[in-house]
């Protein structure tokens, strides 16, 4: 399956030192972004989301958590430009698991307010239910 730029794409990049998976939450804005987060290790944080590859041996390798702290606003053009020469870098997010990390999003206290805003436009009836200010 090739990379969409759709909700549930997923994709290596590299960031701080790392290669992390990241997924798109949102369809594109009026600015050209979406919004995307990483998935990371669950040594370091205490996230109440979690994942195992028996959820999706393809995206995940071991157990790793949505880092909401890191969620951002990324213009879809750069994700395109660093998938272009390495589709194998591509996998989908099932919608199931991708509607957890979204409800995460919200419950989270780590995700920062213009993310929140951002998903609250998408999601208005995740964040009527889940986001508690």
């Amino acid at each position: 399956m090739p990379f969409t730029g759709k909700i549930g794409d997923t994709l290596r990049l590299r960031d701080t030192g790392a290669r992390h998976r990241y997924i798109i939450l949102t369809n594109l804005n009026d600015d050209g972004n979406v919004v995307i987060l990483n998935f990371t290790t669950t040594k370091h944080f205490g996230w109440s989301i979690t994942f195992k590859p028996t959820d999706s041996n393809r995206l995940f390798t071991s157990k790793c958590t949505p880092n909401y702290h890191d969620a951002s606003l990324y213009p879809l053009n750069a994700l395109a430009k660093a998938i272009g020469s390495k589709p194998k870098e591509y996998e989908f997010c099932p919608e199931n698991l991708t509607l957890r990390i979204i409800i995460g999003a919200f419950q989270s206290r780590h995700t920062p307010l213009e993310i929140i805003d951002e998903l609250r436009k998408q999601y208005p009836d995740e964040y009527k239910n889940y986001y508690k200010p």
